[in-house]
């Protein structure tokens, strides 16, 4: 069982994330314990001008956490909501950032598409280590807009990550609806995902060029070069950089047959 202390400041957090302030947060938990009390009552335990206890007062009656009694009004008391109040209002907030979340993910691609690029300093950033490379793997869910791109080793790939992963990112993938278009050096992995390519929103095509580890990914406007064996990944965010790339990509995809 949590201690009186504990139990208060859970109670003081709650009401600070819902935007009172510390004097707020104050009169409620000490109007909670006191019950229905007067301004002067209050203003004894506060310590606190009889003027700003009212102003306080204002405050919590605007989040709806108090209120007076219906008497006449030279013997009015003040009294708190019970904390259930506080309770709904703070599962209330928390569903509403989760709904606003769901939107802005889903509106990501499209606030992506807006940002013009092309008139900012090319960016480029390193991912060092396989954390970081997961990471950066399941972000690009995030950001993908329409068919994403990949080309390079199916084998060496996943060899890193795992099928595990590779699954659970398929998954993930599906559910936000993106299709993937994946050029691979022939491998058991690669033969794999072809296998599967109807049933988890896939097309494979097989490079029979040279054999490689390496490999690159392209979504929303950006390009990762995956370098399992480190492992490390490089992401560019360059508007002409990914216009290249996704050339050479739709030449290769081209001359490449679906097996």
């Amino acid at each position: 069982m949590n201690s009186e202390n504990e139990v208060t400041q859970n109670l003081y957090s709650a009401l600070q994330e819902l935007g009172t302030t510390e004097s707020e947060a104050n009169l409620y938990v000490t109007s909670l314990a006191l019950g229905p009390s007067s301004i002067v009552a209050l203003a004894e335990h506060l310590n606190m001008p009889r003027p700003n206890v009212y102003k306080v007062i204002a405050g919590l009656e605007k989040y709806g956490f108090a209120k007076f009694s219906e008497r006449k009004r030279h013997a009015r008391t003040f009294v708190v909501e019970p904390p259930t109040v506080v309770l709904q209002k703070l599962r209330e907030k928390r569903e509403a950032v989760a709904r606003l979340d769901q939107t802005l993910v889903g509106a990501m691609p499209d606030l992506l598409a807006m940002y013009h690029q092309g008139e900012t300093p090319t960016r480029v950033k390193v991912f060092d280590g396989k954390e970081q490379w997961l990471k950066l793997f399941f972000q690009t869910l995030e950001e993908a807009k329409g068919t994403m791109s990949f080309f390079g080793s199916a084998d060496a790939f996943i060899g890193m990550i795992s099928w595990e992963v590779e699954n659970e990112w398929i998954k993930e993938r599906m559910k936000k609806n993106i299709h993937i278009n994946v050029l691979l050096t022939p491998g058991n992995d690669a033969f794999t995902l072809n296998t599967n390519d109807a049933q988890e929103m896939r097309t494979t095509r097989l490079f029979k060029g040279t054999p490689m580890v390496t490999g690159f990914m392209l979504y929303a406007n950006k390009v990762i070069l995956w370098q399992p064996k480190a492992p490390l990944a490089m992401l560019i965010e360059d508007e002409y950089i990914v216009q290249m790339l996704n050339s050479i990509f739709a030449s290769l995809w081209a001359g490449a047959k679906e097996e």
